[in-house]
């Protein structure tokens, strides 16, 4: 449960769960016994749908963390990393536009995936030569049909009773509504059974597509997956049996096509995996749950198609994990997605946008930038899909052009932010070079009087002057002033006034000035001193090119400085041309 004053922002749940409150107190328990230890998480998606994820996984944690830090309540903890924004959106019946409150932008990233970072193992999963390729998304649009259309007109009635108080919370409510309409979108036989067939349906274009693709990969014997999370097998109309009826209607063996579904137990789904590896079944069709985590059968996968969209980017980030995977021999493979033109998939596609540039934010790893999000190609083809599902060519022209101004208002602050890092390391560059310019006269002055030189001391004076470098460097205290040793070598060896057990050091003087570490008493505190010595002529080889180095890094920030990319013409042309857009929508109003 999220215990917080906030009210009327979309994404937060006041009430919780009664599992996740008892995984609670028994973490607590755990903890308490273990020092603050002994609970370890495993997932692969820590944040998966709203901001409040991040905070109640901090909260299983990092509650001590969060305590010491003002943090450990909702309200402080929002306070420091989000605000609230209100945004253009469509309305849930995809007829209306409306302005809705969100937490939608976020601060202190940095410091927020800092903290993360105590409890959290970070893995970047970059693309490498053993991933397939893909062109983007392939979008086919199902135009909406008239009796689509008049669905929709009563999902705006019930839409507007519901907000209204005309009717009972209890027999119509927003969540029954938006799962009715993500039915429809995926078929008008799912919410009214009497609806005839038509070929203007997502399940007669995706068999239409995935026939089309077995036909032309039998040699190869390549497979399909195809994701469906709504309408799985059961008694009665449901879409796995009326996509395999038509499959086998246009041609493909009823023996290559599998559900998920029927195989209950673990050894029957390794066979039936098997199967889809070598080909011998080439269709397989199932939801997220079953089908999108921890099933490896990409040998042969060639196509992979989004039949419904879920509600979660980590569902979506499971799904095309399965084709998108090392071990896939087909070097380029298709990803498909159905949309119903003017359907919910526009607010489903909005829903994972808005929920995927948060979790982008904190998990990119572009933790220099402080505000905002990072750019994110995902995001992007989240808001072209939404465009295109959305009928009103004039709402659809306020998203692209909404998306285009946010893209671009993202760039500047990235090329600003970028900017700021330039002149700090330009500065930092420059006093460096300085320093090291300095110092090279007197690194080359000692190495050239060590190599004029010969010195020969006795076994006993070795000796105590090793145990007088050991007495004084591991001390239990430091003192109060430094404390010089002796000449060695024709340099004066110090110990520091801080030197001490925790930290065993001497300083070695001539024009210059070394510091040594002394690692223990037996023979390599003069091991030390001596490789010090004799390899200032390396020594000054580095200087020399960290110097050269430093000069080319110098030329190179000032220019980036000078021609780095401005993006404020761009911004300006986009809130000009939304405006006007606004204007004739009647946003404001």
């Amino acid at each position: 449960p999220i215990d917080t004053q906030i009210k009327n922002v979309m994404g937060i749940n006041k009430e919780g769960s009664k599992k996740c409150k008892d995984m609670m107190d028994k973490v607590r328990i755990v903890q308490m016994q273990n020092d603050g230890k002994g609970v370890i998480m495993a997932t692969g998606t820590p944040i998966t749908n709203s901001i409040t994820d991040a905070f109640v996984m901090q909260s299983y944690l990092q509650s001590g963390q969060l305590e010491l830090l003002g943090l450990s309540s909702f309200d402080g903890w929002i306070g420091m990393f989000a605000e609230k924004e209100t945004k253009f959106e469509i309305d849930v019946d995809t007829t209306n536009y409306r302005m809705a409150e969100r937490f939608a932008q976020f601060h202190n990233i940095p410091e927020l995936t800092n903290i993360l970072a105590q409890v959290t193992d970070f893995h970047h999963t970059d693309a490498g030569n053993s991933i397939p390729e893909h062109d983007g998304y392939e979008d086919v649009v199902i135009h909406k049909t008239a009796a689509f259309s008049s669905y929709l007109n009563q999902i705006s009635h019930r839409a507007d009773a519901v907000r209204s108080g005309r009717v009972k919370r209890t027999e119509d409510n927003m969540l029954l509504i938006t799962t009715d309409g993500r039915k429809a979108a995926l078929d008008m036989r799912l919410v009214e059974r009497t609806t005839p067939f038509t070929v203007a349906c997502k399940v007669f274009e995706c068999a239409q597509k995935v026939a089309e693709i077995y036909k032309q990969t039998a040699y190869e014997r390549s497979t399909q997956l195809i994701f469906c999370d709504t309408s799985t097998p059961k008694q009665g109309f449901n879409m796995y049996a009326e996509l395999k009826n038509l499959l086998v209607k246009m041609g493909v063996e009823s023996s290559e096509i599998a559900f998920i579904h029927d195989v209950t137990t673990d050894s029957a789904r390794e066979k039936l995996f098997e199967r889809v590896r070598v080909g011998a079944v080439r269709i397989l069709m199932g939801s997220t749950f079953k089908l999108g985590m921890g099933v490896n059968v990409q040998n042969k996968l060639i196509a992979l198609h989004h039949l419904d969209v879920p509600w979660r980017p980590a569902d979506m980030i499971q799904r095309e994990g399965r084709i998108l995977r090392q071990g896939n021999e087909n070097p380029k493979v298709q990803i498909f997605r159905y949309i119903t033109e003017g359907s919910f998939d526009a607010y489903s596609w909005q829903l994972l946008e808005t929920k995927q540039r948060f979790i982008t934010d904190i998990l990119s790893g572009t933790i220099e930038d402080r505000n905002g999000a990072d750019i994110d190609d995902t995001v992007l083809d989240y808001a072209e899909v939404k465009a295109l599902a959305v009928g009103n060519p004039l709402i659809k022209k306020r998203v692209e052009v909404a998306n285009e101004l946010s893209r671009f208002i993202m760039l500047q602050k990235k090329a600003e932010t970028q900017a700021e890092i330039n002149q700090h390391d330009l500065v930092e560059t420059e006093s460096r070079i300085k320093i090291i310019k300095d110092m090279m006269p007197q690194v080359r002055d000692d190495a050239d009087f060590f190599a004029a030189n010969i010195w020969s001391y006795t076994r006993d004076e070795l000796t105590a002057l090793r145990n007088e470098i050991y007495k004084e460097t591991y001390r239990k205290e430091p003192e109060r002033e430094d404390k010089l040793i002796a000449e060695y070598r024709g340099f004066s060896i110090t110990v520091p006034k801080a030197a001490y057990t925790n930290n065993p050091v001497v300083t070695i003087t001539r024009s210059g000035r070394y510091q040594v570490r002394i690692i223990n008493r037996n023979t390599r505190a003069l091991e030390n001193i001596d490789k010090c010595i004799a390899e200032l002529d390396l020594r000054y080889a580095d200087m020399e090119k960290a110097v050269n180095d430093g000069a080319a890094k110098i030329e190179y920030l000032e220019n980036e400085l000078t021609n780095g990319k401005d993006y404020k013409k761009e911004i300006e042309e986009k809130r000009i041309e939304l405006a006007e857009i606004d204007e004739k929508l009647n946003v404001n109003k």
